[in-house]
């Protein structure tokens, strides 16, 4: 499970890549990397750059969507991509094979520690004047939670939770569609509208992946404390989160049976059955999924009735200069141009969520290569503001895997009835925190 949710940031963003193409707005990354001003840029020796992810979903792409357009900013550095699918992470390490960018989605990032990679950018951030506010703000505190108060990497794309509508349905039901800015009480309200049996169909209201909602929360509730190495799920803030969810299937009509709750057949009645109205999901892994099939939209993710304009969680994937690396600057000046507005823009033109603060100018360019997204609501992918991230250390996202398979337990009984969640939220967190005994020791 830790995998299926790790890769879906890289692989679902992946698929919506298309040829690369350069913007024509000036760079805003570092002095070296952004600002070439009216000087004739400095003549600097080759230089090879080892790019590498542990997950084989841009070995076919990584050029076109990355290593393109940074030879065409930087004529001197030639970008070597190394396909995960020959060489796997551990064979890698061990060949000592130098590796000069590491990049992979937070959910990951327990790679870079377990193996050593990991390098503080601070002082290249502090003496090449990167302005870091120019960033999603979740995202840098969560990578500096990570690196305890230094930073190991920049973001580059991210991922999040969108809401996500079959207009067919709703039409079908005479239901008004869902407008930008619901709670989650309107939202089952609407989804309570829309569940029913009709023509020997169950129509349901709201579908989710379960997983997907309970990682990126936003009660900012992770599986376990970094600090006790010990289960939350008998947490406050934790049982907040998954009654929340759980609360989902007891909307009349809108139940789950041993054949309907899972993460699978959740999917496969949105996408392929048409018999669910809407979703929640990860915004990628659903706009690389969508097609034509029936008529679609997006709406903003529902918010909690005391936290106004707060979305979802931010799941960035990071690009990250290795302690290996023989070429720090050059591999911190790419990673920095990588934010910049230049190339933001030509990764939202291929319908990746990009990472800048300025949600209305990252947003603006959004699928633009993406016929599929013509005339689609993609405002609505980014929330006014995102939930603070919980995979701030690296226990936390090392014990993701675990933690998935508790939560899937707990989920399972509430849902079918089988246990009550009190009950169920502790029986799981008593499994988890033996799987952690023996996983952080």
């Amino acid at each position: 499970m830790k995998n299926k949710i790790k890769l879906i940031t890289a692989a679902t963003a992946m698929v919506l890549a298309a040829t690369a193409c350069s913007g024509g707005t000036k760079d805003a990354g570092t002095q070296t990397a952004g600002d070439a001003g009216s000087k004739a840029p400095e003549k600097k020796e080759p230089v090879e750059l080892v790019f590498y992810s542990q997950v084989a979903d841009y070995d076919a792409t990584f050029m076109d969507t990355f290593g393109n357009m940074i030879q065409k900013k930087f004529p001197h550095i030639t970008v070597k991509h190394l396909p995960a699918g020959a060489n796997k992470v551990a064979d890698v390490v061990a060949s000592g094979q130098t590796i000069d960018v590491l990049f992979m989605s937070i959910g990951q990032a327990d790679t870079l520690t377990t193996y050593g990679y990991q390098y503080d950018i601070s002082d290249m951030i502090k003496t090449k004047k990167y302005d870091l506010s120019k960033l999603e703000p979740s995202t840098v505190e969560l990578q500096k939670g990570f690196a305890s108060g230094g930073m190991y990497g920049l973001p580059v794309f991210t991922n999040t939770l969108g809401l996500f509508y079959n207009k067919n349905l709703f039409d079908k039901f005479g239901v008004e569609y869902p407008k930008d800015g619901l709670t989650w009480d309107q939202l089952k309200d609407m989804a309570k509208r829309l569940s029913r049996s009709e023509g020997g169909i169950d129509y349901k209201g709201l579908v989710m992946s379960s997983s997907a909602n309970i990682v990126l929360n936003q009660y900012s509730a992770a599986y376990l404390d970094a600090a006790t190495k010990k289960s939350v799920f008998t947490s406050e803030q934790f049982g907040k989160a998954f009654n929340l969810l759980t609360s989902v299937a007891q909307i009349p009509g809108n139940g789950l049976n041993a054949q309907t709750w899972s993460l699978a057949a959740q999917q496969k009645m949105f996408f392929q059955d048409q018999s669910a109205a809407m979703l929640l999901h990860f915004v990628v892994l659903a706009l690389s999924t969508l097609k034509d099939q029936f008529n679609w939209d997006i709406a903003t993710f529902p918010q909690l009735a005391d936290k106004p304009g707060v979305g979802p969680q931010s799941y960035p994937t990071y690009f990250y200069v290795t302690k290996t690396s023989k070429h720090k600057e050059d591999a911190f000046d790419v990673i920095a141009y990588m934010t910049s507005e230049e190339f933001q823009n030509n990764l939202a033109r291929k319908g990746m969520l990009p990472i800048l603060k300025d949600r209305v100018a990252g947003m603006s360019q959004f699928g633009q290569e993406v016929p599929l997204l013509k005339n689609k609501n993609v405002k609505a992918l980014l929330p006014e503001k995102f939930a603070p991230s919980a995979l701030t250390k690296v226990e936390i996202v090392r014990g993701q895997s675990p933690g998935h398979t508790a939560f899937f337990d707990a989920y399972q009984n509430v849902v079918l009835g089988t246990k009550d969640t009190n009950t169920a939220l502790r029986e799981a967190g008593e499994k988890l925190d033996k799987s952690l005994a023996d996983l952080l020791k």
